[in-house]
């Protein structure tokens, strides 16, 4: 009798573990909701799919989130900070694997930590720790901006590359690769990015982001000369030139051609054409 004992309290104790191992870690919590902001349960169709997001709810790996026009969202894990940007739609398969389809996000972290960042074409991996903004673009891929980072970013076919303060990458193809780096002005981003500035609380990085824009400003003495827009294609990217043209007009746009809309996922996964 002593012995069955024993051995029913074993399996309790197996099955115990096992369920905390599969629940590993802790979950992603929703920390502040600013507008519209929709949960998308893809086990579920139609409108029962969708319900709004609301701060404390916890997202697991069959959720969609999507914000819309203005609006905006913040998710915590540990000492792990996400934002999401205005119109985006991303998904988390888990603490440390990010799917951005469209729009921007921001993470934050200040301990070591291995990231993967994929898009509707493109991943990448990020092994550090720091402040980056990723954006998705038209072609698939994404801008990896470190805002201030400590680390490097690898890619299948591309190889990785040390992650700098304002250097902006951009991660295209599928095998994924880099595309061209560009030096981005910190400060104008501090200034206007929400995703920095439209939150209640302060980014526990705010201190090593005042540094990372120090340390640029000494580096590059204010010698930006372009805003970087969308991806439209692996080869095309749209620049906003400073600055005054022959005519007198101030900007230059270039490298901008029409592109037709994808169907988007949130109609896909509704079902809705």
């Amino acid at each position: 009798m002593l012995a069955s004992k024993k051995f029913y309290f074993f399996i309790i104790a197996a099955v115990f573990s096992a369920a905390i191992f599969l629940l590993g870690e802790n979950p992603l919590v929703v920390s502040y909701v600013n507008g519209k902001v929709d949960l998308i349960n893809i086990h579920k169709k139609g409108t029962d799919a969708l319900d709004d997001l609301e701060v404390n709810a916890s997202i697991l790996s069959h959720n969609v989130i999507t914000t819309g026009k203005g609006s905006r969202t913040e998710v915590i894990q540990d000492s792990n900070i996400w934002r999401l940007g205005s119109q985006s739609v991303c998904r988390w398969f888990s603490s440390t694997d990010f799917w951005l389809h469209s729009g921007s996000a921001l993470f934050c972290t200040k301990e070591p930590t291995k990231i993967n960042f994929s898009s509707f074409d493109s991943n990448a991996t990020f092994e550090g720790k720091g402040t980056i903004i990723i954006e998705a673009t038209k072609n698939g891929g994404f801008k990896f901006i470190p805002v201030e980072a400590d680390g490097r970013i690898s890619t299948v076919a591309g190889g990785d590359h040390e992650t700098l303060g304002g250097r902006m990458l951009l991660v295209i193809g599928n095998p994924t690769y880099f595309g061209n780096a560009f030096d981005i002005d910190l400060m104008l981003l501090l200034k206007s990015s929400r995703l920095i500035n439209a939150y209640p609380s302060i980014l526990p990085s705010f201190d090593q982001i005042g540094l990372s824009v120090y340390v640029q400003e000494l580096k590059m003495k204010g010698k930006y000369d372009a805003l970087i827009g969308d991806a439209t294609t692996n080869e095309n990217l749209q620049m906003w030139k400073f600055g005054p043209k022959p005519d007198g007009r101030k900007s230059k746009r270039e490298n901008s051609p029409s592109v037709s809309p994808k169907r988007s996922f949130l109609r896909r996964i509704l079902g809705s054409k």
